[in-house]
């Protein structure tokens, strides 16, 4: 794999030495999606590890399936995807940022270990380059800049857009944005301590993908973040132990991450 703005490649890396080091029997990848990216790779580089990757999207399932060449893995619907047992290892990777219910997510990831697993959480910075750029993006799609600039890149630039591997198949807008700060406190009260912390990639998304194209920027954007505070990067990744206890933590939406939502979901009609 060749890495990209997203920082693909440093997220398969990161996840690549968990895995050397903690050397799990079972994997679970929540919200596999289509599996291209990060579960079939893994299975594929680590033939002594079983891996299941479940998706409540069909259309991904039956994407990853269709692809799939590594025999130590499966894919699941999440809805069929009962009495799974406990892994050593969890993986929900892009995935906390979609769902109704941060807090109850890592519980059940919590709730899929063994006494001695690990969770591999990684998420976008709600307030970073890359949500920041989305969010300009989606008012260009309501007000309809958007698809005027489409226009006249296409009449200015006879190229053909080159279609990426995607992660998901799903129409699954972000409905959390989280902070540096609220995500770690999310994190301490569902029961977990942060054994490795890294963020993958400075700036990506709407209008950075354009500009940073050569391998060197490239490499430069990925390497960049690990010297510069959290905050601004792009994306996080985290290594999730379990502790002992956990403690009463109610997640609240701000009022300008509701009006993100809405914004989010509205582009995508679905309000």
């Amino acid at each position: 794999m060749s890495e990209c703005t997203y920082g693909l490649q440093k997220r398969l890396d990161f996840v690549t030495n968990v895995i050397s080091i903690t050397q799990p029997s079972r994997v679970l990848d929540v919200g596999c999606g289509t599996g291209v990216n990060l579960t079939e790779l893994l299975a594929q580089q680590f033939p002594q590890s079983h891996f299941t990757g479940i998706d409540s999207d069909a259309t991904s399932i039956a994407f990853a399936k269709s692809n799939c060449k590594a025999k130590n893995v499966q894919y699941l619907i999440q809805s069929d995807a009962l009495d799974l047992g406990h892994f050593d290892l969890v993986i929900a990777s892009e995935v906390i940022e979609h769902v109704e219910d941060p807090v109850g997510f890592l519980q059940f990831l919590r709730s899929s270990l063994t006494s001695t697993g690990f969770v591999v959480l990684t998420l976008p910075n709600g307030y970073g380059p890359y949500e920041l750029a989305s969010l300009v993006e989606t008012l260009m799609h309501l007000t309809g800049v958007y698809w005027i600039l489409r226009a006249l890149k296409r009449v200015l630039i006879h190229k053909p857009a080159v279609l990426a591997t995607v992660d998901t198949l799903a129409i699954s807008p972000h409905i959390n944005f989280f902070t540096n700060s609220s995500v770690r406190s999310l994190i301490a009260a569902s029961g977990f301590w942060i054994t490795k912390f890294r963020p993958r990639t400075f700036l990506c998304g709407f209008g950075f993908d354009h500009l940073i194209k050569s391998k060197r920027l490239v490499a430069w954007n990925a390497e960049v973040s690990d010297r510069m505070p959290a905050q601004f990067a792009s994306a996080w990744m985290f290594l999730l132990t379990p502790t002992e206890s956990t403690r009463s933590f109610v997640y609240q939406r701000s009022y300008g991450a509701r009006l993100r939502r809405f914004l989010n979901e509205k582009r995508w009609k679905l309000r």
